[in-house]
């Protein structure tokens, strides 16, 4: 499981800088982790097929914790004060989307594999 986790990973930081660049000049910034997520949890959902999408909620999870801490401290805020103005569907999507990528790379896989051997 450790290959398909670090695929994930990997383009979803990938994902992160192009679409970064690609949506703000448009002035669709706002989407760039949201896609950026998606293509990630595509690609891991892919490779590891079955039981993926608990270990793409992990990620998410950690990757949101971990931003949460490094913004309060880059801010000097306390964590919770930061936890508490965030809106809490910031969250909630980021979450979905890890699901929903995580599925669909798992269900691609499914039919891809599937439509291979003939099935």
């Amino acid at each position: 499981m450790l290959k398909p986790v670090l695929v994930a990973i990997a383009c979803y930081l990938a994902g992160d800088v192009l679409f970064s660049r690609l949506l703000d000049p448009l002035g669709l910034g706002y989407l760039h982790a949201f896609l950026a997520m998606l293509v990630g949890m595509l690609a891991g959902g892919y490779l590891a097929g079955r039981g993926f999408v608990p270990v793409a909620l992990a990620i998410n999870l950690a990757f949101s914790a971990l931003t949460y801490v490094v913004v309060s401290r880059m801010r000097g805020q306390p964590l919770l004060e930061l936890i508490a103005e965030q809106h809490p569907m910031i969250s909630l999507g980021s979450f979905a989307g890890a699901a929903l990528g995580a599925w669909l790379g798992m269900r691609l896989r499914v039919r891809v594999l599937g439509a291979r051997s003939g099935a």
